[in-house]
């Protein structure tokens, strides 16, 4: 059975993501996939906010009723908008990323806002967003708050960046899986680097240098369309798009794109330990600055755990 787990925390970008989270499960229900939904809900004294004013224990059980009383009207939302099965919700205190990026070990999917309360505007990515790019154990979809006329039960266009890499290749294949599951195409996109662009471009005026230029281009279109049909051999039927585009920057041009995208899928490096980062350059700046929510695929998750201190509060 598959498991969906939302992050909550009361912001405008978490319920985003539990609309989203919602809306993945039925979809996946609708194509025979059992699956269920569990918010997790992670609260925080206010000492644990930084607050290091002596404060008593009423306030700290305040606080834990007031996400009791939110998972409440969590639950009556997700009643209200599609009919999922929810299991298992919790109240946890602790850090929120690392509670989340815990619960992913056993997740198909986890899915968050791409800020919380207390997030400074001007930042595309709150802490815990961030933290959870980098250490989720599954695939990870950040929700942005943008645009108003999101509806997410309606993808279209999942895009992705294709290259040699084993990152890109696992983002691919999630978004072909992604794409088949809501009857959306594929737009595969690969970067060119030109080698004979810039500082070189006077070697251009040589037969030789024009000759080379043409044989790697071709190389590379060759590329592409062998990791399309790949693809689509896997999806009978899944509209793939190669899109082969010149540049030296494949995120700019990724984030570019992504203004007219439904979602942006990209790969990780790999895991390490929670301190350690594990986004490339391309997938770190996507996450940021991506005008559409951003799907992060991990390498294959392996045992253990993210290194959480001992949590109270359980499922209610």
């Amino acid at each position: 059975m598959g498991r969906i787990v939302a992050g909550i925390d009361g912001s405008q970008g978490s319920r985003k993501a539990l609309t989203w989270a919602v809306r993945e499960a039925a979809a996946r229900e609708a194509a025979a996939r059992e699956t269920i939904l569990q918010p997790v809900i992670v609260w925080q004294s206010p000492a644990e906010h930084g607050d290091t004013r002596h404060l008593p224990v009423s306030d700290e059980q305040l606080a834990e009723e007031a996400a009791r009383e939110q998972l409440g009207q969590v639950l009556e939302d997700v009643a209200s908008q599609a009919p999922v099965t929810v299991a298992d919700p919790q109240v946890v205190r602790g850090d929120p990323a690392r509670v989340l990026c815990d619960r992913s070990a056993s997740a198909d999917l986890l899915v968050v806002g791409s800020r919380g309360l207390g997030g400074f505007a001007g930042l595309m990515l709150g802490s815990v967003s961030h933290k959870c790019a980098h250490h989720s154990r599954c695939p990870l979809i950040i929700v942005r708050e943008g645009r108003a006329e999101d509806d997410h039960s309606q993808i279209r266009r999942i895009l992705t960046g294709t290259d040699v890499s084993d990152g890109s290749r696992r983002a691919l294949a999630w978004a072909a899986d992604e794409a088949a599951l809501r009857g959306a195409s594929v737009e595969a996109v690969e970067v060119w680097a030109d080698p004979y662009g810039g500082d070189m471009s006077l070697e251009l005026h040589m037969e030789h240098f024009r000759a080379e230029r043409i044989v790697l281009l071709e190389r590379a279109e060759a590329r592409l369309a062998a990791t399309v049909a790949e693809t689509a051999a896997r999806h009978p039927g899944l509209d793939v798009v190669p899109v082969l585009l010149q540049g030296d920057d494949p995120a700019q041009i990724l984030c570019e794109r992504s203004a007219d995208a439904d979602l942006l899928v990209v790969g990780s490096r790999g895991h390490g330990g929670f301190l350690r980062l594990t986004l490339g350059s391309v997938g770190n700046a996507c996450a940021h600055h991506s005008k559409c929510p951003v799907a992060i695929i991990p390498k294959a998750r392996r045992a253990g755990r993210t290194g959480n201190r001992t949590l109270t509060g359980a499922s209610p």
